[in-house]
C-alpha cells in the first residue's frame, strides 16, 4: 500500500502545485488570523494589530474598508464573526476582544479576567448563537468563556479543566479550540497535551492525552476535523523546526485514542486545516497536505505558513513578508 501511495503522490505532482501569491503588506507585517470572508475577499489580521480585507485576486488592489475602531490592540491572533458581529482577539499578557457590529455603529473592547487576573487568550469559535474563548491557565486551571447570544455578552464556563504542570494552550494560528457538532473542543501542550472537550457547553469536561513529546515549547498547535469522529492534531517542537517525529497524531473514534502518522509532516506544523476530504498543514519550513486522515503527508511548498483558511476552490496560505499563497485544492 505503501508503494502505491508513493507512486500515486509522484505522477499526481510530477509537476509541484503553482501557488499564486497575494501580498498585502511590506515585509515586517504578517497575519496569523486569515479567515474567507466573502467570494472575494480574505479577512486577514496582522501582527501589528490591523485588521483589513484583502482580494483573492492578486491582479486587484487591496481592500480596506472595514469599520475602523479607536482602540488599540497590539496583535491579532484569531478572528471569527457571526450574524451579528465581527471579532478581534489580541493575544498578549492582558488580552482582549475586539467586537465590531456589521454596520460599524458599535465598536467594543471587551476584557476578560480570569481568578481576577489578566489572560492570555489562545483562540476563539463561533458557531451559529454559540462562541467559545479559550484563555491559558491562571492559578491551576484554563481560563473558559462562552457565549449563548452571538457574542453579546460572555461568560466563565462553569466547569473547570485543571491545568497539568507546565501545560497550557497555543495562539499559534488561532486553531487549537472548535465548536464541532455542538461540542467545545481543544488541544494543549507543554509537558502535557490533551484533546480536552465539553458535550454540555462547558458545565463539564473530558480529556484524553495525545502522545505528542513532553517539553515546554512542545505538543499540540492546531486541530482540525473532518467530524466528531474523524480529527487530525498537528504541532511538534517551534524550536527545532525540521524535526519531523511527534508532529502529527489523529483520531478516528472522536478523540478517545489517537494514533501517529506513519509518514508525517517534514516538521513542526502551528496550523492545520481539513476541506473536501484532504487535510493541509503548514510551518516553519513548508506546507504538507493528506489525504488519508493525516496518516501519510507529501510536502507541497518550502514557504513559512502561519495560518490557513479555504473557499469552495482554493487554499489560502499566510505567510511571512505580507503575502498569502493561493492553491487550488487537491482533489
Amino acid at each position: 500500500m505503501k508503494i502505491l501511495f508513493t507512486l500515486f503522490l509522484v505522477i499526481c505532482f510530477a509537476h509541484p502545485p503553482k501557488f499564486e501569491v497575494l501580498t498585502y503588506s511590506n515585509e515586517n507585517v504578517h497575519a496569523r488570523s486569515i479567515q474567507n470572508f466573502s467570494k472575494n475577499e480574505l479577512l486577514i489580521g496582522t501582527n501589528v494589530g490591523k485588521y483589513v480585507l484583502i482580494s483573492k485576486n492578486a491582479k486587484k488592489p487591496v481592500s480596506m474598508y472595514l469599520p475602523t475602531t479607536f482602540h488599540t490592540i497590539k496583535e491579532i491572533r484569531d478572528a471569527d464573526k457571526n450574524e451579528q458581529y465581527l471579532f478581534f482577539m489580541q493575544s498578549n499578557d492582558e488580552s482582549h476582544l475586539l467586537r465590531e457590529k456589521w454596520n460599524g455603529k458599535e465598536d467594543s473592547l471587551l476584557n476578560f479576567t480570569h481568578h481576577g487576573k489578566p489572560v492570555f487568550l489562545d483562540g476563539i469559535a463561533l458557531q451559529d448563537s454559540l462562541g467559545f474563548l479559550l484563555g491559558d491557565p491562571i492559578d491551576g486551571d484554563f481560563a473558559l468563556y462562552r457565549t449563548q447570544n452571538f457574542g453579546e455578552s460572555w461568560e466563565t464556563c462553569p466547569g473547570k479543566v485543571f491545568s497539568q504542570t507546565n501545560e497550557a494552550a497555543y495562539a499559534a494560528s488561532g486553531s487549537t479550540n472548535h465548536i464541532i457538532e455542538g461540542d467545545f473542543v481543544f488541544i494543549s501542550g507543554g509537558e502535557t497535551t490533551r484533546f480536552i472537550w465539553s458535550s454540555n457547553l462547558g458545565n463539564s469536561w473530558q480529556s484524553t492525552k495525545i502522545p505528542f513529546e513532553s517539553c515546554k515549547s512542545c505538543g499540540a498547535y492546531s486541530l482540525a476535523y473532518k467530524n466528531r469522529q474523524e480529527l487530525v492534531a498537528v504541532g511538534g517542537d517551534y524550536t527545532r523546526p525540521n524535526e519531523s517525529m511527534n508532529t502529527c497524531f489523529y483520531s478516528l473514534d472522536g478523540g478517545q485514542s489517537w494514533q501517529a502518522s506513519k509518514n508525517p509532516p517534514s516538521g513542526y506544523r502551528s496550523s492545520v486545516i481539513y476541506a473536501n476530504g484532504v487535510y493541509y498543514a503548514c510551518g516553519t519550513n513548508g506546507i504538507d497536505y493528506s489525504t488519508d486522515h493525516g496518516q501519510n503527508w507529501r510536502k507541497i511548498s518550502t514557504e513559512n505558513g502561519l495560518s490557513m483558511c479555504t473557499d469552495k476552490k482554493y487554499l489560502y496560505v499566510s505567510c511571512v513578508k505580507g503575502k498569502v499563497l493561493k492553491l487550488k485544492l487537491i482533489k
